[in-house]
């Protein structure tokens, strides 16, 4: 019996929108799960810290996998429908908007070049080529086979995506691999750790390669009584691969996550395993200790709350996947614990802080001062030896305190960045050597708190009566460089010396007396050293040496995105990184900017009255660093003070392309700059002030610009001018 015409044309129809549902969906894995798949996958601590369920993953990958695709579906339907009211129109407006994200999220690696989003072109590129490519390849779609066909192939992908998450998160979740049995330790003497971040050794140093004792008193200390490898050198330039290189003795030749399953055997994991110490570990970034992380929330939420907060954070992250930074559209905030930073109840804050045992999880670049105080109880006598570890994000951006340990900006301010930088973590410095030198000073000023620290260090050791008998090592994780239109992070020729350089000092059991040796030293080396003296066997082999043994290594070693560079073990230039730094900033205090960053130096000193005041003020926006985002809603810190003066001009307003500024107090000039451009519009300036100036300053600050367009050169005040230091 023939198929009726009518049946056979309901069938045609019905495949037709069953493979059109397909391509949907494969369109939405492509668009959607893949994206955010891979990106949750990579965040390997947030992961760890979450402890998700078998549940709550299935039901994100139930909500990615289906429940979106359906309603996109629905809306195709919908469309469908509407389509037949206006001839056809609107028809593939579902399909050409998912060939839009994809193709924005294909674009994006390329259109987020630091100068496309500091000129505001990142997102508009990205449009531009985005719409139009959506809209041929919808073309493409209705009118050819052959799309259809890649579509249909290309469907694997809503099966691969979720198998390929699901394999990478059990690879993450599985149980850490744990040293068996105890470690033999032969000689269990106390043990204090300090990584430092983001701190170069050509800070420290004078124009005799020696510590710069005048500036950094409490480090020149700690080296008149320990052994500073003055040669020593990172084997990676980020945290996270940096921080676990150092504890676990290995060179990062692969992409680890930086978890303990994948350093076994890494310092804190043998601590541990010999039994015989009290440990108090301090990690904002890795998660290596051998202790479960026992996550606290201020309210207990049920598997519902937890899939809710799961999809919510997803929902925050999927722009910023499809997007560059520079898009005129307000993002939602992610919230803090996709970064590692995990809320709980100010109660249980407060707790955590008195405890002198465990594992202490704080925030990275949060709350620092909270950190150092309690790292400082926990260095305290006790019947068996104690081992505490310490990385600390000192003096790592932001950038917010001043060598007393005054503080003048917020930590979680909208100053995310340091300013005049750019790209997507903020770490490629504009050609614009001011605005560079100014972070510098800024950064300066915050290592002389670090030097406050260390010294708080050796007289908390001494008081518990610990110092002589310890091991005490300070080092490192990488370093930083402030040369205008390179990056901070990432080296080159020019900045290798100030990135690869990095502290060591170690102050073994006994040693009284300084010593310097410029032995080729590495980060992989500080393990096999740390062994060797509390006489335990490594549980694993390693790639470094101990700085104990011969010979030294030949060669520095560093890696970057899979690549290695060897370097000759005397750091090529660093002697003129040194130069450069005296050059720039002499013999001024931490807190003082560089000569180059001083637009006027002669007029320092003098009184306004010196000069010609024009009456025609110029609008400027303040800014107030102390108040904009800050983290002390719940721990209000006892010591502020409003150093940093920030502003923006609008060009319009200006007589010339750029801002020359003049900033005085009680009537008389302290320091003068320039602008620095924020983005494609406006223009803006800092200065920080010297705590000596604003303590004794009784009228306050005043701001002027600079005027030349006339035949006199005039200063005219800025439209609002700060009249009480403490409310600026």
């Amino acid at each position: 019996m023939m198929m009726s015409t009518r049946t056979a044309a309901n069938i045609e129809r019905s495949n037709l929108i069953s493979v059109r549902t397909m391509h949907l969906f494969t369109l939405c894995s492509f668009a959607v799960s893949g994206p955010l798949l891979t990106a949750f996958s990579r965040q390997t601590v947030y992961i760890h810290d979450q402890q998700f369920s078998t549940l709550e993953i299935g039901v994100m990958l139930l909500a990615l996998v289906l429940v979106i695709p359906v309603i996109v579906v629905l809306l195709d339907q919908l469309a469908a429908r509407w389509s037949r009211r206006t001839n056809g129109y609107g028809r593939d407006v579902v399909v050409t908007v998912l060939f839009n994200i994809f193709v924005l999220s294909l674009l994006r690696p390329y259109v987020a070049a630091e100068w496309l989003v500091f000129a505001g072109l990142g997102g508009i590129l990205a449009l531009s080529i985005a719409v139009p490519t959506a809209v041929a390849l919808t073309l493409l779609y209705v009118r050819t086979g052959w799309m259809k066909a890649w579509l249909t192939f290309a469907s694997v992908g809503i099966l691969v995506f979720p198998v390929m998450f699901v394999w990478q998160f059990q690879a993450i979740v599985r149980a850490e691999r744990s040293l068996e049995g105890a470690l033999a330790i032969q000689n269990p003497v106390p043990v204090v750790m300090v990584i430092l971040d983001e701190f170069t050794s050509v800070t420290l140093m004078d124009k005799q390669m020696e510590i710069d004792a005048a500036r950094f008193p409490q480090f020149a200390r700690l080296a008149g009584m320990s052994t500073w490898y003055r040669n020593m050198t990172t084997n990676h330039p980020r945290t996270d691969v940096a921080v676990p290189t150092l504890l676990s003795g290995v060179f990062p030749t692969t992409v680890r996550s930086p978890l303990a399953a994948e350093y076994p055997g890494n310092l804190l994991q043998i601590i541990d395993s010999t039994k015989s110490y009290e440990t108090a570990v301090f990690e904002p970034v890795a998660r290596l200790s051998p202790e479960p992380v026992k996550h606290v929330r201020a309210v207990q939420a049920g598997v519902a709350g937890r899939c809710v907060e799961l999809l919510h954070t997803l929902a925050t992250v999927y722009p910023r996947l499809i997007f560059t930074s520079d898009t005129p559209i307000p993002f939602p905030t992610i919230p803090r614990t996709w970064f590692g930073v995990r809320d709980v109840s100010t109660q249980r804050y407060i707790e955590r802080q008195q405890m002198t045992e465990g594992v202490f999880n704080y925030p990275g670049s949060e709350d620092r001062r909270i950190q150092l105080e309690h790292f400082l109880r926990c260095l305290k006598g006790s019947d068996r030896p104690r081992f505490c570890f310490l990385h600390t994000v000192f003096p790592h951006h932001p950038w917010c305190f001043m060598p007393s340990g005054d503080q003048y900006l917020a930590e979680t301010s909208q100053w995310r960045f340091p300013t005049g930088a750019t790209g997507e973590l903020g770490e490629d410095w504009h050609d614009d050597p001011p605005i560079v030198y100014r972070n510098q000073q800024r950064y300066r000023a915050q290592a002389g708190y670090l030097d406050q620290f260390i010294g708080k260090i050796l007289d908390r050791l001494q008081e518990a009566n610990i110092l002589d008998r310890c091991l005490l090592v300070v080092t490192g994780d990488h370093g930083v460089s402030f040369r205008p239109g390179h990056s901070r992070r990432l080296p080159d020729a020019e900045t290798l010396p100030e990135i690869l350089s990095v502290p060591l000092f170690i102050k073994f059991p006994g040693q009284s007396a300084g010593e310097i040796s410029d032995r080729n030293v590495e980060s992989v080396d500080v393990l096999p050293t740390i062994a060797e003296v509390l006489g335990v066997e490594l549980p694993a082999p390693v790639d470094g040496s101990s700085v104990l043994s011969e010979p030294a290594r030949l060669r520095k070693t560093l890696y970057l995105d899979r690549n290695t560079t060897i370097i000759e073990p005397n750091v090529p230039q660093r002697a003129a990184a040194v130069k450069r730094q005296a050059e720039l900033f002499g013999d001024r205090q931490l807190e003082q900017p560089a000569r180059e960053s001083i637009s006027h130096p002669e007029w320092l000193n003098r009184p306004l009255s010196d000069f010609v005041i024009d009456a025609r003020p110029v609008p400027f926006l303040p800014l107030n660093p102390l108040k904009a985002g800050s983290s002390w809603e719940r721990f209000e810190p006892s010591q502020t003070v409003a150093c940093l003066v920030m502003g923006e001009l609008k060009p319009a307003d200006l007589p010339e392309a750029q801002a020359d500024l003049v900033i005085a107090v009680d009537g008389t000039i302290v320091d003068t700059g320039t602008s620095y451009r924020t983005d494609h519009t406006n223009l803006a300036f800092e200065f920080l002030l010297p705590e000596s100036v604003i303590k004794t300053a009784s009228n306050g600050i005043e701001l002027y610009l600079v005027d030349k367009s006339g035949d006199q050169l005039r200063l005219r005040p800025l439209a609002r001018t700060v009249h009480a230091v403490n409310d600026y």
